[in-house]
């Protein structure tokens, strides 16, 4: 695989994933009578100590003669020593059990990027499946591949926080934008939503889409001022736990090269026109930035079939989701906007409603057009649907985007591992 050998020969990589133990909160478990106010005692203790909370666990324990009691489990960030003591001190002397950073009830989940410094470890230790269309000139041309490699070099060799690399296109590439961008821009005035529409035409009148490729570089600061979303060029396909963990961040990760001139209708790999037609319109959307930021959260420390799942409903949704307007099926998934075949196919295919828990565990082709497009009574529709969805996935710890500081910070004390990357 010729993709792989590009990443051996790139010294500046040596970021590694490592594991990682949230070690700036305490846990504190106390057990006590269940009764009425008893929560509200127990939190007043950290109250009068003007400690915060960042995670409450409630639970009954198994009922006696004795009566019901109830183990609390508290989380809180860390504070100086004798702020910390004085709080244990105060609960020992009101509960007869305070257990305090039980390591044993720490959960171990999959490895995920919490800050810009672990984002720099995407697609650098992984290995490039390029078990699409193999007799696709895309794959044949040597030339062309030649050229692949050298702007997947520039790519990959992009850091989150640096400027995006400049690629100086050549003129066939230039024809086969405007060739593939002129098709594109009929069709998706037929078949895409107006809330799609109207984000693509301020893109086009803000960078100009329309006459040449954009660079990244440009892409990035009109996302950033739009919804704070962030580019991160990469080589090509990433695994999926890569690509959400990053949504996570706000960071879209997107290629650089473009399809071959041959054949512009179609690629069998993702390019720059199904990064910057597709997806970018959608990322410039404050509503559908924030619903692909809470899916890549979703995504940090899922275990693997719930990633799956997560993936596949990111699939139906902003990749090739649809919605009623004005009481027509218009699309607004990226993979319907960048694809002339999908375009095509979409007035004419079938239309099923969309159902998180159903669609989940459903199967989709990936190298033709799409059978069935799934569809919404609405936009807000999809948002809320995913994010019930996203509450029933049973993850032993939260986590929210800290924007000042760029993490993803955990409320509960957790450990990672490398099993499932």
């Amino acid at each position: 695989m010729y993709l792989n050998s590009i990443f051996k020969s790139l010294s500046r990589f040596s970021y590694i994933k490592k594991n990682f133990s949230y070690e700036n909160l305490q846990d504190v478990e106390i057990i006590t009578r269940d009764y009425w106010g008893s929560l509200r005692n127990i939190l007043k203790s950290f109250s009068n100590h003007k400690i915060n909370l960042t995670d409450i666990e409630p639970l009954k324990l198994s009922r006696t003669h004795k009566g019901q009691n109830i183990v609390v489990k508290l989380t809180f960030e860390k504070v100086e020593d004798k702020k910390y003591n004085e709080l244990i001190f105060d609960l020992q002397q009101r509960y007869d059990q305070v257990l305090i950073n039980n390591d044993m009830s720490v959960p171990s989940v999959p490895w995920y990027p919490r800050t810009d410094e672990d984002l720099k470890t995407i697609g650098t230790i992984m290995e490039v499946n390029e078990e699409n269309n193999q007799d696709h000139p895309q794959f044949k041309d040597l030339e062309y591949r030649k050229r692949r490699e050298e702007i997947a070099k520039l790519s990959q060799a992009h850091l989150i926080g640096e400027p995006v690399p400049y690629i100086n296109y050549t003129e066939q590439e230039e024809q086969t934008w405007k060739k593939i961008y002129t098709i594109l821009r009929e069709k998706v005035n037929i078949v895409m939503s107006q809330r799609y529409l109207n984000n693509l035409v301020k893109i086009e009148n803000a960078l100009g889409f329309k006459y040449k490729i954009p660079q990244l570089r440009d892409i990035d600061a009109y996302l950033r001022a739009e919804t704070g979303f962030r580019i991160k060029a990469t080589h090509g396909i990433l695994s999926q736990r890569e690509f959400l963990n990053a949504l996570g961040h706000r960071v879209f990760c997107c290629t650089q090269y473009i399809r071959h001139h041959s054949t512009p209708e179609y690629t069998p790999e993702p390019d720059i026109v199904h990064e910057l037609v597709g997806h970018v319109p959608l990322f410039a959307d404050k509503e559908v930035a924030d619903l692909s930021q809470e899916i890549g959260i979703l995504s940090c420390g899922a275990k693997k079939q719930d990633l799956s799942r997560l993936g596949t409903l990111y699939w139906f949704t902003l990749e090739f989701g649809a919605y009623k307007e004005n009481g027509l099926i218009k699309g607004y998934g990226a993979g319907i906007a960048s694809s002339i075949g999908e375009c095509d196919h979409f007035p004419k295919a079938k239309y099923e409603k969309f159902d998180p828990f159903i669609h989940a565990d459903r199967s989709y082709p990936i190298q033709t057009v799409q059978p069935t497009y799934m569809y919404t009574e609405s936009f807000d529709e999809a948002m809320q649907s995913l994010i019930i969805f996203g509450k029933s996935l049973q993850k032993p710890f939260g986590l929210y985007y800290d924007f000042i500081d760029k993490e993803l910070k955990s409320t509960r004390r957790i450990k990672t591992h490398l099993n499932d990357q």
